[in-house]
């Protein structure tokens, strides 16, 4: 999730966690602020969204906004003078006058269980809650009965936005190459990621707003440790006996020089797609565009043998 450890509005990066995890134990996060500042700081998992009145919010590139105006970046939540986002996928909508996150539970426990504290259900419901720290780390979570539903200070402009978002779906690739087994070295190495296909676009529409979340590729990175590496504009094109030794159109690599001295004598390669949405709001208050950058899906490492080429006399 996003926090800022800091009322200047910086935003950190923290660990995701997992529902079950959240259920199971207290969860640590730790931070690292990324530079600049604005919408480039949102990331997938989670919906930066406001609840300020105009103008508080940063612009792109950190910038504030004009006289009177509101902002154009990403919108956030405050909780005595510190920001957070206002949505996190697993943990729920941030109540700013609770300053903790409150997810519904998926599978609540039936009526006269403990966990109720002797509250009827009908006269409320239990709730998954988890407290930021002023340390940029996160409580412990614990499940609470609440009769009204938290977070609803937050402003329908942000539920409309998280709902758009949550039908984008980047899927982690799968690496391949070819030939794998009997790549040499000086000679073209077929690149290509599976499972990586564009996203589709989200939309959603909820009491006169409308928000479109439109993915692209911004390019694909390619490892294969050291410092070997290259990136490529496109998810690359799968190799086919057909094209011989010709070089991939748009994802190739040649190595300079054979795996043998690697562990296992392979290399190690992995993709990660880096990703980008542009999200469009219109109706509403505040009409806007802004971008959520950052987004990265890597793949499992797969090994990839290269040897020395071989002359016969």
């Amino acid at each position: 999730m996003l926090n800022a450890r800091k009322p200047a509005r910086r935003i950190a990066i923290a660990v995701s966690m997992s529902a079950g995890l959240l259920l199971s134990s207290a969860v640590n996060a730790s931070a690292d602020e990324p530079p600049g500042g604005g919408a480039e700081q949102c990331y997938p998992t989670v919906i930066c969204v406001d609840v300020h009145s105009g103008g508080t919010a940063p612009g792109p590139g950190g910038s504030q906004p004009g006289g009177g105006g509101s902002g154009t970046g990403p919108q956030l939540c405050d909780y005595h003078q510190v920001t957070w986002a206002c949505h996190d996928p697993e943990l729920g909508w941030f109540s700013s006058s609770k300053g903790c996150y409150f997810r519904p539970l998926d599978n609540p426990p039936a009526a006269g269980d403990p966990a109720w504290g002797g509250h009827d259900p009908k006269d409320g419901a239990l709730y998954t809650k988890v407290c930021p720290q002023t340390d940029g780390g996160m409580g412990g979570a614990e499940i609470v009965f609440e009769a009204t539903t938290p977070g609803q200070d937050v402003t329908t402009e942000a539920r409309v936005i998280e709902r758009a978002t949550d039908q984008v779906h980047f899927t982690p690739p799968v690496g391949r190459a070819a030939p794998q087994n009997t790549a040499v070295v000086n000679a073209p190495v077929w690149l290509w990621a599976d499972g990586a296909a564009l996203p589709g676009v989200g939309h959603a529409e909820l009491a006169g707003i409308a928000v479109t979340v439109t993915p692209r590729l911004v390019k694909a990175d390619w490892s294969f440790g050291g410092n070997l590496q290259t990136s490529c504009a496109t998810t690359g094109t799968p190799y086919d006996p057909k094209y011989g030794d010709a070089k991939s159109p748009d994802c190739g690599y040649e190595f300079r020089a054979s795996s043998a001295g690697e562990k296992n004598g392979v290399f190690n390669a992995t993709v990660t797609m880096q990703w980008e949405a542009t999200v469009v709001v219109t109706g509403g208050p505040n009409p806007r565009t802004f971008k959520l950058r950052g987004i990265r899906r890597s793949s499992v490492p797969f090994q990839l043998k290269v040897a020395e080429m071989q002359v016969l006399n």
